[in-house]
């Protein structure tokens, strides 16, 4: 998903890199002071403060610069005044309000041309170029943005010229010129590394992640879209955070992994909400409609849709508008509503022609080629200005080379002696790399067994528990059928001696076992049916299930399997199972591989000697169902030694264990947690040394 780069501000202390806190502290310090108002440096303080707060929570930093423009104006600080107007520009800008924003930007562009402001000037004509680009006006927007870099460049403003470089890349990339805005994307790179500045470094790499996408080259889109996730993580920058999740979810999504596409549009939708973003919001409704149109949740589908489509709407975004009348207009087809569907298709093109048309970006070349003149106009001008200064100093330059040349000599030697023994150093890297490299391949193929190890235990823990469950029927089976045997003899003599009442009872008896062999057939019949049934190949497609049914089943057969294992294991379980639940959308087969392991685990843990002198009468394993709002809750509770608090926070690591060495692969808990949270929901555990421990995992009913 494609952010547009506002811009630094145009205050000074902006620019220092002062926290938020510190701006705080700042303000309160200032308000201690006698005729504070009055003083610009708090003015500054106040617009800074309320820049920040202008692109994650706009309310905020309009309701600190209520009346703060007229004071300004009041004590004759025009540049205070500026500053002002355009930070609330930038946060009408953040919730959609073009209209108000445009009016605030013009209000600064006058007052600032007015007083010869002449570092202010370039970052609202970035501002008012935002504008145009949101409505979709591209020739007027590259207009403002090449206008912007040119005034930019005057007053060597780095910051500013990299924000527009930014803002030129995403008209080409709306407009389909993918090389083009890849190019002007690195040049932003460029500049944002040369001053070291994390967050627009994150924005480009992001960029670079959009383009890679429309490229259909994932494998490279996810990698640059990491590069920037964990460069905004580093520096705690939300907004920055937020579009990044929505370019991975738009990522996985163009790959098929929709569930986990589903799971990252959630989250930006609800952290785009909290910032009140109108532009992240409508993103993640419009992208949440394509995974769960993808999906075939078709209703839930049309929901998100039609509610980005309403938002889109109210702003004016012409990008938006198109991407939601688009999927709108797919979702109605597949609802076989033809006429919405033609509807909204038309309303798709109309946008899609009005960003795409040949005007458009024959104004972008156009732009871009008179940018370009000006820049070599400038050089000529430069170069005739400073042809004298050059002729002098190629004089002085002559003197000199001798020396150079005569110094260059005599390093020469030495600079021989240090190249021998940089080769040397390097040939020792290049041989400890390729150790490395071997030692990773040996890693890997290590780690691939080792999950392959955890899966067959599952299944040797399952398939022991399923042995031990038909054994019991089958063991009925057989005893009736020895039983009916011999019965069937006695029948033949008594009736040859002709008692024949006695023969009648007999008969009776052989009907009765008959009865039992029957019921117990049926019973081995339906375990084995229902364990094919859950052992049948998994699919991404989730179905109704009674949790309750499948936490008792796999109680079972964890227990069972325990007992196949070592017929001298003994323990005791309780349940307590809510019944108003009723069926909720999973996977089964996964859901069950969790419950396997933590009732696997919980056995292990309640057969453990007691520590710390807690005592327990025998182990004991206790299974909690219950419907809390609108998800599901599971608890496996058991009563062993507990887990030490300093390991607590790791026992949901990969390949960590708290079991002796071949007791596990310490991947049971960590695969578990992977299928909850793919489900939407959270796997948690709380545990006091010698009082046991419980682990719990909630799933999204209307997941």
């Amino acid at each position: 998903m494609l952010v547009i780069k506002i811009g630094g501000s145009v205050s000074i202390l902006a620019q220092t890199g002062i926290t938020t806190n510190q701006l705080k502290q700042k303000l309160s310090l200032f308000k201690q002071q006698k005729n504070y108002q009055n003083d610009t440096a708090y003015a500054n303080t106040l617009t800074d403060l309320a820049f920040v707060y202008s692109s994650t929570y706009p309310d905020s930093a309009l309701v600190l610069l209520i009346g703060h423009a007229e004071h300004c104006h009041a004590i004759g600080y025009t540049k205070g005044e500026v500053d002002t107007y355009v930070i609330i520009g930038d946060a009408y800008q953040t919730k959609g309000m073009f209209d108000k924003a445009l009016n605030n930007y013009e209000k600064s562009y006058t007052l600032a041309k007015k007083v010869s402001y002449q570092s202010a000037l370039p970052l609202i004509l970035n501002r008012i170029g935002i504008i145009d680009l949101n409505q979709g006006n591209y020739p007027e927007a590259l207009n403002k943005f090449y206008e912007s870099l040119k005034a930019a460049e005057a007053v060597n403003n780095n910051a500013l010229r990299g924000a527009t470089l930014y803002n030129i890349a995403i008209v080409h990339f709306y407009q389909g010129s993918y090389s083009e805005a890849e190019s002007a994307y690195l040049q932003r790179l460029k500049i944002a590394q040369q001053m070291r500045d994390t967050s627009s470094m994150s924005l480009a790499y992001n960029g670079l992640g959009e383009v890679n996408l429309q490229q259909n080259n994932t494998t490279k889109a996810l990698q640059n879209l990491t590069i920037a996730y964990k460069l905004a993580f580093k520096i705690k920058d939300e907004a920055m955070l937020l579009t990044v999740t929505l370019s991975m979810a738009e990522a996985y999504y163009e790959s098929d992994s929709l569930q986990k596409a589903v799971s990252l549009f959630k989250d930006a939708l609800q952290l785009s909400k909290k910032m009140d973003n109108g532009t992240f919001v409508c993103n993640a409704l419009i992208g949440l409609a394509k995974a769960y149109y993808k999906l075939g949740l078709l209703n839930e589908a049309l929901f998100n849709g039609l509610e980005g489509l309403q938002k889109a709407e109210k702003m004016g975004q012409v990008q938006l508008m198109r991407d939601a009348n688009e999927i709108v207009s797919s979702i109605y087809e597949a609802l076989n509503d033809g006429s919405n569907s033609l509807k909204y298709y038309r309303f798709y093109k109309v946008y899609s022609d009005s960003m795409n048309n040949l005007a458009s970006r024959r104004a972008a070349a156009n732009e871009k080629a008179s940018y370009e003149f000006s820049k070599k106009e400038v050089e000529f001008l430069r170069k005739n200005l400073h042809q004298q200064w050059i002729i002098i100093s190629a004089c002085s330059a002559l003197l000199l080379l001798a020396v150079i040349l005569w110094l260059t000599r005599r390093n020469r030697n030495r600079l021989n002696h240090t190249n021998i023994e940089l080769q040397k150093k390097n040939n020792v890297i290049e041989t400890q790399k390729l150790k490395a490299e071997e030692t990773l391949t040996i890693l890997k193929a290590t780690q691939a067994q080792l999950v392959q190890s955890e899966k067959m235990a599952s299944l040797g823990e399952l398939t022991a528990g399923i042995a031990h469950e038909i054994q019991n029927p089958l063991n009925f089976v057989n005893n009736f059928s020895e039983v009916n045997s011999e019965l069937i003899d006695e029948l033949k003599n008594e009736l040859q001696l002709g008692n024949n009442s006695e023969a009648i009872l007999i008969a009776d008896d052989i009907r009765e076992n008959e009865q039992k062999i029957i019921h117990h057939g049926k019973r081995a019949d339906a375990i084995v049916k229902g364990m094919l049934m859950h052992s049948r190949k998994n699919s991404d497609k989730k179905e109704p299930t009674d949790i309750n049914g499948l936490a008792g089943e796999y109680l079972r057969l964890a227990y069972q399997g325990l007992r196949a294992k070592d017929n001298s294991f003994s323990a005791e379980f309780i349940t307590n199972f809510d019944e108003t639940i009723g069926k909720i959308e999973i996977l089964p087969q996964d859901i069950g591989r969790v419950l396997l392991n933590l009732y696997n685990n919980a056995f292990y843990a309640a057969s453990l000697p007691s520590k710390g002198g807690f005592n327990k009468n025998s182990p004991t394993v206790w299974v909690k169902t219950k419907k809390e709002d609108n998800n599901v809750v599971v608890c496996v509770r058991d009563n062993g030694p507990g887990i030490p608090q300093n390991i607590v926070d790791k026992i949901f690591q990969p390949f960590f264990t708290t079991k002796p060495t071949g007791k596990g692969t310490g991947l049971g808990l960590s695969l578990s947690y992977d299928i909850i949270k793919a489900h939407g929901g959270e796997l948690k555990v709380e545990s006091k040394e010698g009082k046991g421990s419980e682990f719990s995992f909630f799933l999204p009913v209307n997941n």
